[in-house]
């Protein structure tokens, strides 16, 4: 029977109940070496995982349209390929190790298979390690570093090699700003100027004012090209009182609106949404001023907004 002829929510339990066989496949692999073997050395890790990653992939090919296969496939491709990273990095003892066998996996099962949710989770497992590698590393301006995904992300997506990789863009676009969320509540992030974050607010606004002017160019009224360049000066500068976050947020409503991409919309203005709230608790000022502050970026916005849509109007004057 193809998916098309199962009602959503039958493959919706069918898939349940292939990532719930996929766990518990897992913990009887788990307990047969470290319990009933004795294993105790962390390369045992990567065996099972190599053996969890290659009957994932088995399962994938041989799936064809049987829900129940093609999601055992994924979970059990998913658990082996964070195993076998795992392994490494605890091996090593080197999170780094772990980053660099994730980053081989994805390669391997972008190769192999076009299954888009096992790209898109192993692609987001290697940016998890390259995060924490950078976090647990104390490395010097690693705001910075992480910042870094963004921009290859976005060339992927823009610029797609011959073989789909669109799923791993998108995790790559979607890391800094959805991470940032977790990184505000670390004082480290914050105030330790080791932490950089400079060069990333800066390379999300160029990246933002490149989509803008990218735009701006298509535009043949003057007034609208004016409109244009005064929305983009202005939301600069709410990016400016905004952690590095709130710049990627700003980039992705802006990638959003250029390839006409209404999830990115959502996530983007999701995330901006709780930056401003979370930055204007995080002032450090009384709160008659943080009101003040609140208010005048709210009438900033709107006002914006008023400019640039003004024309556009029934009865306007463009």
């Amino acid at each position: 029977m193809s998916k098309d002829a199962v009602p959503w929510y039958v493959r919706g339990v069918i898939g349940i109940g292939a990532w719930v066989t996929a766990v518990v496949l897992m913990l009887l692999g788990a307990a047969i070496m470290f319990a009933l073997l004795e294993f105790d050395d962390p390369a045992a890790l990567i065996l099972i995982g190599a053996i969890y990653l290659s009957m994932g992939l088995w399962l994938l090919r041989e799936s064809a349209d049987r829900v129940f296969l093609q999601q055992l496939g994924i979970a059990t491709s998913a658990a082996g390929a964070a195993l076998l990273s795992g392994g490494f990095a605890a091996t090593f003892e080197e999170l780094w190790a772990g980053f660099i066998a994730a980053a081989l996996v994805a390669g391997v099962i972008v190769a192999m298979t076009t299954d888009k949710i096992l790209q898109f989770l192993v692609a987001a497992l290697a940016v998890g390690f390259y995060f924490v590698a950078l976090v647990e590393g104390k490395t010097p301006y690693f705001t910075d570093f992480a910042a870094l995904a963004t921009p290859c992300g976005l060339y992927l997506l823009l610029r797609p090699p011959q073989r789909d990789m669109a799923p791993t863009a998108i995790a790559l676009v979607c890391a800094f700003p959805v991470v940032s969320v977790g990184i505000m509540e670390d004082a480290y992030w914050l105030r330790d100027t080791a932490s950089g974050g400079t060069f990333a607010r800066i390379l999300h606004m160029v990246l933002f004012l490149l989509f803008v002017y990218l735009h701006w160019r298509k535009r043949e009224d003057s007034r609208a090209k004016i409109q244009t360049a005064v929305f983009a000066a202005l939301a600069v500068l709410v990016c400016l009182l905004l952690p590095p976050g709130g710049s990627a947020a700003m980039l992705l409503l802006m990638l959003a609106f250029v390839i006409g991409s209404a999830p990115f919309a959502v996530l983007g203005a999701a995330l901006q949404g709780q930056f401003i709230v979370r930055y204007y608790y995080s002032l450090e000022m009384n709160l008659f001023d943080k009101s003040l502050l609140l208010m005048a970026v709210g009438a900033l916005l709107i006002a914006t907004w008023w400019f640039v849509y003004r024309g556009e109007r029934p009865g306007g004057t463009s």
